[in-house]
């Protein structure tokens, strides 16, 4: 039997059989456990065993509302944050692992609305299962901006672009280590989950997406209880936080009340459309600079609409409506196409 060499060690095994009883019979953690659970999963103490059996366990018990915040306060713990000195910092966030069917759109629609006024933060990673597909941090890559600086460069790139990415492999230090398990075991673990949380610079508003609306209030509810002001979770194209040309559920996280709603492409004056398929980095990067630079008129709405509820989130309009038509006059005027000049420089 293996001898643990700390009440750390001895703690997790306790919480690891009330985990692993099953879907009837495993017991919910609290905040703090959960959080000092994940904190020796990061540790060196723990046997790559236990991190396979924690990580399957929780896939079938379920991530609770106040596991995901303990989770949460584990992995920012073990993370190097940031804090850009500006107004209005909109934390932007899809999934990790990337996309396999739609184009991002994520990625221009944060630059038009840092064109706008509105400073941004992305953050994700590269090569991680199930999908492995196109992220915001390969996309970048395509377009030529840096994607994996390191911490305190993003702050600066914030503070004086007003856009900034935050790579895995610089700031997640303690998910980071478990990646060559995750690697292994290849499905999504509620690790999936908590980075689309993440806010690893402070903001006080989040665009975050989910794959599937039940889990839409557990996001925003955990998301928004660990100190945010608003916080919008869309049911996004293929799980990210864009928002497709079709009525769409939203859950938001306002102040400490949760509302319901539905956004609709028609609302705003904007005609219900297919997404466009994905495309590899490259071939992503030649089209999202053509729509930029006002050369390419598909997907333009997506992106338009995607840009207008960024800049209204981020309060350079009061309405969605006037965020779209801000960012149909900075697509139009070159100011988009500046935009991403700038930020290759």
């Amino acid at each position: 039997m293996q001898k643990f060499s700390s009440d750390a060690g001895e703690r997790f095994r306790k919480r690891l059989i009330l985990t692993a009883k099953g879907r009837h019979g495993a017991r919910d953690m609290t905040r703090e456990q959960a959080r000092e659970a994940l904190r020796f999963i990061f540790s060196n103490e723990a046997h790559p065993a236990q991190i396979g059996a924690f990580l399957t366990a929780m896939r079938f018990k379920g991530t609770k509302v106040e596991e995901m915040k303990g989770f949460l306060d584990a992995m920012e713990e073990a993370a190097t944050l940031i804090a850009p000195g500006v107004e209005g910092l909109v934390n932007c966030n899809g999934p990790y692992d990337g996309r396999k069917k739609a184009l991002n759109l994520s990625v221009p629609a944060a630059i038009v609305a840092a064109a706008a006024g509105v400073p941004v933060v992305l953050h994700s990673n590269t090569g991680l299962p199930p999908k492995d597909g196109v992220t915001s941090a390969r996309l970048l890559e395509a377009l030529g901006i840096a994607a994996a600086r390191e911490p305190e460069q993003v702050a600066r790139d914030i503070e004086r672009k007003g856009f900034g990415h935050l790579h895995a492999s610089r700031y997640l230090h303690g998910v980071e280590r478990l990646k060559p398990y995750r690697q292994v075991l290849f499905y999504r673990s509620f690790l999936h989950a908590c980075e689309v949380m993440l806010n690893p610079a402070g903001a006080q508003r989040t665009l975050i997406g989910a794959a599937h609306e039940s889990f839409l209030e557990r996001f925003a509810t955990a998301a928004g209880e660990r100190g945010q002001q608003r916080v919008l979770v869309v049911q996004g194209v293929d799980g990210s936080d864009e928002l497709p040309l079709a009525p769409t559920p939203v859950v938001e996280y306002c102040e400490g009340r949760i509302e319901k709603y539905t956004l609709a492409p028609g609302d705003f004056g904007l005609q219900e459309k297919k997404h466009h398929p994905c495309l590899a980095p490259v071939e992503s990067a030649v089209l999202i600079e053509a729509m930029l630079g006002g050369t390419a008129e598909e997907p333009l709405d997506a992106l338009i609409y995607n840009a207008g509820v960024r800049i209204q989130l981020g309060g350079k309009s009061n309405t969605i409506e006037a965020g779209i038509a801000l960012a149909r006059d900075l697509l139009s005027s070159g100011a988009a196409m500046e935009k991403l000049r700038e930020l290759r420089g």
